[in-house]
């Protein structure tokens, strides 16, 4: 039992006991008299008297959360709060002294039995013993409350969610070296993969419906602020390794703010600020207390349920399975190569280079980025990097714009290119292969030997494809302009100006309409503006 000193050293007579224990009267108590109550419970508490304590205890309890008195102060409220904390943190003690008084073979059972109830009360997960075993953090403080939210979500997990979690349980199998490796390393307990699971599923590609990508489902500014990459070549909020770093540094961030497990997965799911305002508006720091959103308030059980199941599934009715952890090599990558080209290269499908690079959101690692490491299978690092340096960068890849004309169909496009319209949709993030515009920019990836070829098909087929290097320069139409008075203020053919701006039956233009041409970069003509294209 933990010693427990009373105020001058006090020592109690039976008469003392009794005399302390009698109910104070009726009506709200000040403060003053809280705190004198709240010391005599506690040197009864010294003296082992724990029924006598208790019955003080309960007086208090009933005190401290009876409605609050029309003429209380923010200053009432916090000293209030602090004594039904302390309040609590008796009850606590008075368990565990009772538990050791019945022997220490008794006393692990005895605390099980007691402490269910005192979690029931919304007894705080920091106090919950751990009676001389060594529990890492987040187990003492949280996998050991079990309340009605709780079980709810493990009704839900073993029943009608049971097929989503199995497949969680296979994802973890496989993640769960890397991701608890590297929260070890950062000094935080490796139950916090469960965050992960719950969040996404260990899924890379998850997306919530306000933004949120990845295993740890951070949001754009969330993972600027942590140095996760998120651009049309790359999205680092998809990789596991990375996200997984950024999440640690952002839950030690979390817990140095907060102190509490349960606030930190509360503020990880809502953001910190929602957690300080309730905090602030609540007057304590109790999660299970607070009023938070229904999905935050169901969060904290929810992870709780999904350790719980994932620590022992077998006893949950899973099956443990066989599963391979992710492992892999990295190949030095500049500028943009094709990863079907690298899974060549290493000699694997490209399933598997594709699968391990799901950050890499064009199937290509990123044209501005010296040494980029790339993943392959265990194992084939070597063999990859020594077949990609016999590949000339010419025809690693290359990514060609292309400006949709009047009559234009993506299917035709797809030909002109020798891609398929399936490639060119998910590329560019097409919702429909229908919705293409005169003047829409496309993106399309293609080897260099292939590129000249399109870009010979095009010009046969009167599409202008401008020269390597080009500079597109635009001119806005003012009022009284002509097309051969454009064409010469940009130093460029009337027919250049007609194919390029897709204008061939007609030569209607109308003020603050804005055409294009290209010239050579060392070229620039008056009153054009000029952009890279």
């Amino acid at each position: 039992m933990v010693a427990t000193t009373t105020p001058d050293s006090l020592s109690l007579t039976d008469a003392d006991i009794w005399e302390w224990a009698t109910p104070p009267p009726a009506g709200h108590l000040t403060i003053p008299e809280l705190e004198e109550y709240y010391h005599q419970a506690l040197a009864l508490v010294s003296e082992s008297q724990f029924d006598q304590a208790e019955d003080l205890i309960f007086i208090l309890q009933d005190q401290v959360m009876s409605a609050v008195p029309a003429e209380s102060d923010s200053l009432y409220m916090m000293q209030r709060c602090s004594i039904e904390r302390r309040l609590i943190l008796l009850s606590g003690l008075i368990a565990e002294g009772r538990s050791f008084a019945s022997g220490p073979a008794h006393a692990d059972s005895a605390l099980a039995a007691g402490y269910a109830g005192l979690l029931a009360r919304d007894f705080p997960d920091s106090l919950v013993p751990i009676n001389g075993e060594s529990r890492p953090p987040v187990v003492a403080d949280l996998l050991q409350v079990d309340n009605t939210l709780v079980r709810k979500w493990i009704r839900y997990f073993t029943g009608p969610g049971r097929n989503n979690f199995s497949y969680w349980l296979r994802r973890k199998s496989a993640s769960d070296s890397l991701v608890t490796t590297m929260l070890e390393s950062a000094g935080l307990p490796k139950e916090l993969i469960y965050l992960a699971m719950i969040e996404s599923g260990l899924s890379p590609h998850a997306r919530s419906d306000v933004g949120a990508v990845g295993p740890w489902q951070f949001m754009p500014g969330t993972a600027k602020i942590f140095d996760l990459r998120n651009d049309w070549w790359v999205d680092e909020r998809k990789d596991l390794e990375l996200s997984t770093l950024a999440a640690c540094k952002y839950l030690r961030k979390l817990h140095v703010q907060f102190g509490d497990w349960a606030l930190v997965l509360a503020a990880y799911n809502s953001g910190e600020n929602r957690i300080v305002r309730s905090i602030r508006l609540s007057g304590h720091d109790n999660y299970w207390r607070l009023r938070l959103p229904s999905q935050t308030a169901d969060f904290v059980p929810k992870f709780i349920a999904a350790a719980k199941i994932g620590q022992d599934p077998e006893r949950y009715g899973f099956s443990q399975e066989d599963i391979v952890s992710i492992s892999y090599d990295t190949v030095p990558v500049d500028d943009a190569t094709d990863l079907a080209l690298i899974a060549r290269c290493a000699d694997v499908p490209k399933e598997k280079v594709l699968g391990l690079n799901p950050a890499l959101l064009r199937r290509a690692s990123p044209p501005d980025s010296r040494n980029y490491p790339v993943r392959v299978p265990t194992g084939t690092g070597s063999r990859c990097q020594r077949a990609l340096r016999k590949v000339p960068a010419s025809e690693r890849l290359t990514w060609r714009r292309h400006k949709v004309v009047r009559g234009e169909t993506l299917s035709q496009i797809a030909i002109n290119y020798g891609t398929t319209v399936n490639d060119l949709a998910r590329l560019n993030q097409l919702t429909s292969v229908h919705l293409i515009r005169p003047g829409d920019q496309l993106l399309i990836p293609m080897p260099a030997r292939l590129a000249a070829k399109a870009r010979q098909r095009a010009q046969e087929k009167g599409h202008y494809v401008p020269p390597d290097g080009y500079v597109r320069v635009s001119y806005k139409v003012k009022a009284g302009d002509t097309l051969s008075g454009i064409a010469r203020k940009l130093g460029v053919s009337l027919t250049h100006l007609r194919k390029v701006n897709g204008i061939y039956k007609s030569s209607l233009i109308h003020p603050g309409q804005r055409l294009y041409a290209y010239r050579p970069p060392e070229t620039r003509s008056r009153g054009a503006t000029g952009t890279k294209g």
